[in-house]
């Protein structure tokens, strides 16, 4: 109980401070220090791990990657290229609103740390006939970004739940994957009962032509895509690749591009990752998190709470996939089994996971989906959380029959 009481103290003080709308940045190296003091951490060892999670080729690598994101993003933006593909979409879809899920949807299918960046812009530029507020962008953008991770079998965090139980990939994407008809089916429902269904700004349907128009606004996204699923490169590598090639083909003025430059760093979204991987790699040396999944005995009825509490929690504080996979899902095989484990169990375990992370005021695509939409999070937090919810409740629907009635 005590391990818990810390935790909570760690998760009220984050969410009062998010609340007064402090820097999220400030935030999370304030709860860090908290977690240290908590953990018994020294001054010395806290130091260590400061420097480390900040300097780790991990966190370099993570903020190179966004703020080429963000070049990507801005460089299309300037170009024109989402207002092409948001203008085939509509020859495309017969409904204008998917035009708001569509595109991040497509975006969700690349693996990586605070992608979602990569949509926002065309979210942005989708949501100008409905005059949609920041805190709804943020949530389209987000959730759509987000509903293939419970089977698309390309994510890390897949694959370590497949080694972990000791099971076929390709297993883990059956028995799971009707989740992402249900988030789908969420966000849609949210979607189309938020925003009137407007006439179509064109008569007839798309042509082939839409597609290619498509294909070609988003260019360097597909690029990156091929780089890093066909010829393996690193996300990193990818990303460089398709951002010179952009300045390579590029028409804009000098000018143009150096304020395109100029808005892809960002101080403040570089200063956030940073505290973010700090915060997380506190959590891991002060012993946080193996204090938190190992707080509730594994056997009995405390077992069904543990394969809800330990993965949840651990997505919460981390926000990150791999996290709630790798730390909480070890201390899950002697109740989920391994080899032949008991997969309503293990899917039951990963949702709640799942949640935790889509929840978590440390996962960047998130936070950074919020700082691009100018969203109050707690605005953010009132339409993402009834999505979550539903999803959540079927996982636990399909335990209660399963295996507890």
């Amino acid at each position: 109980m005590i391990v818990l009481a810390k935790i909570g103290l760690v998760l009220a003080l984050l969410l009062v401070l998010i609340r007064l709308k402090w820097d999220l940045g400030l935030v999370l190296f304030l709860d860090t220090a908290l977690v240290a003091l908590l953990f018994g951490m020294g001054p010395g060892a806290f130091g260590l791990a400061v420097v480390a999670g900040a300097t780790s080729w991990e966190t370099l690598q993570l903020a190179a990657v966004v703020v080429l994101v963000l070049y990507i993003g801005e460089h299309l933006q300037s170009s024109g290229a989402f207002r092409t593909m948001v203008d085939s979409l509509k020859n495309l879809v017969r409904d204008d609103r998917l035009t708001l899920a569509i595109p991040s949807a497509l975006i969700g299918l690349l693996p990586m740390m605070g992608g979602a960046m990569m949509g926002a812009p065309i979210v942005e530029e989708a949501a100008r006939r409905w005059k949609v507020d920041a805190a709804w962008k943020t949530f389209y953008n987000y959730w759509f970004r987000h509903v293939w991770e419970y089977w698309w079998p390309l994510y890390l965090n897949i694959i370590l739940a497949a080694a972990i139980f000791e099971v076929p990939v390709w297993k883990i994407s059956l028995y799971q994957g009707p989740f992402s008809l249900v988030a789908i089916g969420a966000g849609m429902a949210v979607l189309l009962r938020r925003l009137p269904r407007l006439p179509r700004e064109r008569d007839g349907g798309g042509s082939w032509e839409d597609v290619r128009r498509v294909a070609f606004s988003i260019w360097p996204i597909l690029l990156t895509i091929v780089l890093i699923f066909a010829f393996r490169l690193n996300m990193l590598l990818a990303l460089a690749a398709a951002s010179v090639l952009t300045q390579v083909v590029s028409r804009q003025d000098r000018k143009t591009r150096w304020s395109v430059f100029a808005r892809s760093f960002q101080p403040r979204t570089v200063w956030l990752i940073v505290a973010v991987m700090i915060f997380k790699k506190v959590l891991e040396t002060s012993g946080a998190l193996d204090a938190v999944v190992r707080a509730i005995p594994p056997h009995g009825l405390s077992a069904y709470a543990l394969m809800f509490a330990a993965p949840f929690v651990v997505g919460l504080l981390t926000g990150v996939n791999q996290a709630f996979v790798a730390i909480s899902f070890p201390l899950l095989v002697p109740i989920i089994g391994h080899g032949a484990p008991d997969m309503v169990l293990m899917t039951f375990a990963y949702v709640s996971g799942f949640a935790g992370i889509l929840l978590s005021p440390a996962h960047l695509c998130l936070v950074l989906t919020a700082e691009y939409f100018k969203a109050e999070m707690k605005d953010v937090y009132r339409v993402l959380a009834g999505p979550v919810a539903v999803v959540f409740a079927f996982a636990l629907l399909e335990l209660v029959v399963f295996r507890v009635l």
